[in-house]
Parts: C-alpha cells; structure tokens; sequence
C-alpha cells in the first residue's frame, strides 16, 4: 500500500496543476505499475508522458519495484469500469451495463451524477404495434438514483 500511497503524492501537484484526477492504481508483482489519469475533458497523450517521466525520476533506484519494471500511465479508456464519481459526470446520456452490490445486473442510460450517487433512467424498447390490436400506452422510463457504494462495475456500452 506505501507504494500507492507515494504515487498518489508524487503526481497529486501535477494533477491539480492540469485539472487532472487519479482514477487508479494497478500494482502486479513489483513489476508492473498501471496509473490511471482522466480529466472532465479527456487526457492529452503529453500529459500521460510528463506524468510517467515525474514517476520514473521517484521510481528509479528507489528500490520499491524490481529494476526490470513496467510503468504505464494512461487514461482508463472505454473498457475499464468506472471507479470515481467525477468519471460519471462527463458521461451523462451514454449507456451502462451496470453491476450492483447485490448481483443485479443492469442495462440503464445514465442522466444524471453528483458526488454520491448516478441517476439512470431504464431503458424502454418501442413495442411493436400488432395488426387488429389496439393501441397501447407507451411505456416510460422509469428513474434509479443509485448511490456508487452500491454499484460494484459500471461499464460504458461501446455501439459499433
């Protein structure tokens, strides 16, 4: 746990000074670190090499990882799940295939997020008008506020 903790306050003044947020950190066997940076905005490719460049000058010889050790530093990308609550809010309008706590898993269109919770909306399929039948009432979505200590993986849907 030192390990992160000191990633976490060797690139904090980096982050704030670019607006930056640390979403992860990956540690494999003392000789694979993974540093996941995001902003509201998205992360330029430059901010990813100044970052690893500021850890690799704390790394090196520290003797905290084996010498022959892997540093990448990127963005989560679309296929990792969510992890903080600011990654939630820049995604607003896409679709969640969502993992509770409890085991439900969750097909829902996210509206809206704050610090503590995301709120979704259900996802409701046009019903298909049979001939002779008569017409029936639209159904509406229906809205989940859903606190992020109860969403166990939130993965954004990737439509092809």
């Amino acid at each position: 746990m030192e390990l992160k903790e000191n990633i976490t306050q060797w690139i904090a003044p980096y982050l704030e000074e670019h607006d930056l947020f640390l979403v992860d950190i990956k540690i494999q066997g003392g000789k694979k670190v993974e540093v996941y940076v995001d902003s509201d905005t998205g992360i330029a490719v430059g901010q990813c090499v100044d970052i690893s460049r500021l850890l690799e000058n704390h790394l090196d010889g520290s003797g905290m990882l084996s010498e022959n050790y892997t540093l990448d530093v990127s963005s989560p990308g679309m296929s990792n799940p969510l992890v903080v609550p600011r990654q939630y809010k820049r995604r607003i309008g896409r679709t969640f295939d969502i993992v509770k706590t409890d085991g439900t898993a969750l097909a829902l269109i996210l509206v809206g997020a704050d610090d503590t919770t995301a709120t979704f909306n259900t996802i409701v399929k046009p019903k298909k008008k049979k001939k002779g039948q008569p017409e029936q009432a639209e159904e509406l979505p229906q809205t989940l506020v859903i606190p992020y200590t109860q969403i166990k993986k939130a993965l954004i849907q990737i439509k092809w």
